[in-house]
């Protein structure tokens, strides 16, 4: 498969793929003769892997952190582990950091009238005068 095909098929941009490769998230790709690189499908179940890995809040720091220790062994368990709870707490500072972001809209829509109108008309007015 070329670039363009996995793309499509994983939904990662080539531009992304590359940089996966180039970072070390992925692993190098086969070329072709003419230098093309050459996917199959165990590069989609990494591409999978890592955007399973993304969803869960792991930087691509810690992915390649993450993705060296494996190649170590066993032995690296308990860093993996880690690493995999460093962001799931990332993850959940995100969630109450949206969840404080969706009690302020909250409250200004509560108040639209009374808050946010006459400032935003203020700033307008300000900017237009």
């Amino acid at each position: 498969m070329t670039i363009k095909e996995i793309a499509k098929i994983t939904g990662v941009s080539a531009d992304t793929l590359r940089y996966y490769e180039r970072i070390g998230v992925i692993p190098p790709v086969p070329r072709t003769k003419s230098g093309i690189r050459d996917y199959n499908e165990y590069f989609i179940q990494w591409i999978l892997f890592i955007q399973q890995l993304k969803g869960m809040g792991m930087s691509l720091e810690a992915m390649v952190d993450y993705i060296e220790l494996a190649k170590l062994g066993d032995s690296t368990y308990e860093e993996r582990k880690r690493l995999l709870a460093e962001a799931r707490v990332a993850l959940l500072n995100k969630i109450e950091t949206l969840q404080t972001l969706a009690r302020q809209a909250d409250y200004q829509l509560a108040n639209y009238e009374s808050r946010l109108l006459p400032e935003t008309d203020s700033l307008i007015h300000q900017w237009i005068a």
